[in-house]
């Protein structure tokens, strides 16, 4: 990748329409060219036209007050929504909204806020240092590190809304996508019983409706039992073509026929031991702390006489003031 890696560091700026734009764009190998190219629609004169129309959008938006627009950010839009510009302003309107409703599971995400810390030292979720064949990132979780008696289901969001947005601005990320390798081996009816299957059904929405990620495989090892019941509602929740890219393993040999196990944690087959694996994610948080700290100040008017109340009735990410959207991204 021919670009400085600091652009991902530095803290943008949130006005929604500053005197000059930060046009801070990442030029693509010729491997993630083809992807952008073939899978996402995109072009230079595609890109520059719709980055152009998405500002112009924020700028006149009566409801957005601050948002960030800077190249990166509004890419990770454009790129989800393959350039079809009333989408990715859509998807990036919900998101602001989302993170307006539900401030306690999508803000703070502060790797010095001391219990969000300590659930990342745990191992319970982190990205993988070296990407799959296919450009994919992999965020790995092992579900035995949660212990309920310390941590909630804000904190299972909050370090999951922490490794997107650590993330989102990466050209990889965003024409590449993500890989989920979830261990379920060690999960208990405690950690089930910190999440109300209202609350799956809101994340579940604010995943296919607000978040801008391209999901490729999405791998469960080692699913209990007593899970079972959830797992099926949750899969109602998502398109048909995203169920199709969800697996169950029940051994680790059968998700290595699916899974590359050298980019694994040395502890369940590959080669960098989990601890260092963490450390690199955890300093790569630290990194970015001033960048994730700005996300919070991202502001969308949620006022009574707002068409954006009725998104926190009981169909928020449903049906609300935005509309009807198509699923989640996953080719």
């Amino acid at each position: 990748m021919s670009y400085d890696e600091s652009i991902f560091y530095t803290v943008p700026c949130v006005d929604k329409n500053p005197e000059k734009y930060e046009d801070n764009f990442c030029e693509l190998s010729e491997f993630y060219q083809k992807i952008a190219s073939e899978k996402l629609r995109e072009s230079d004169e595609i890109r520059e036209q719709s980055l152009a129309q998405l500002r112009d959008w924020i700028a006149k938006h009566p409801h957005i007050k601050k948002c960030r627009t800077d190249t990166q950010y509004l890419l990770r839009f454009l790129r989800n929504r393959k350039y079809a510009i009333n989408s990715a302003c859509e998807m990036l309107e919900r998101s602001l909204v989302a993170k307006a409703i539900h401030p306690h599971w999508l803000t703070n995400l502060d790797i010095e806020d001391p219990e969000l810390e300590a659930l990342v030292d745990t191992g319970y979720l982190f990205t993988l240092p070296e990407r799959d064949s296919k450009g994919c990132t992999i965020i790995f979780n092992e579900t035995a590190q949660l212990d309920p008696t310390k941590f909630n289901a804000g904190h299972v969001a909050r370090i999951h809304n922490l490794i997107n947005e650590v993330n989102f601005d990466r050209p990889e990320v965003q024409c590449g996508g993500f890989v989920l390798v979830y261990d379920l081996s060690g999960m208990t009816m405690s950690q089930l019983s910190l999440v109300s299957l209202n609350d799956i059904r809101i994340l579940a929405r604010y995943v296919t409706k607000a978040i801008p990620v391209r999901f490729h495989e999405l791998h469960f090892l080692g699913t209990p039992g007593p899970t079972q019941t959830i797992v099926n509602f949750v899969l109602q929740l998502f398109s048909e073509k995203l169920k199709q890219r969800i697996m169950f393993h029940r051994t680790w040999d059968e998700l290595y026929a699916k899974v590359d196990k050298n980019l694994l944690p040395k502890e369940f087959g590959g080669k960098t031991p989990k601890a260092e694996c963490i450390a690199l994610f955890k300093e790569q948080c630290k990194k970015a702390r001033g960048r994730m700290l700005k996300y919070d100040e991202l502001e969308i008017e949620l006022s009574k006489d707002s068409k954006y109340w009725q998104e926190t009735s009981d169909a928020e990410l449903e049906s609300g003031a935005i509309g009807s959207f198509r699923m989640l991204t996953v080719d």
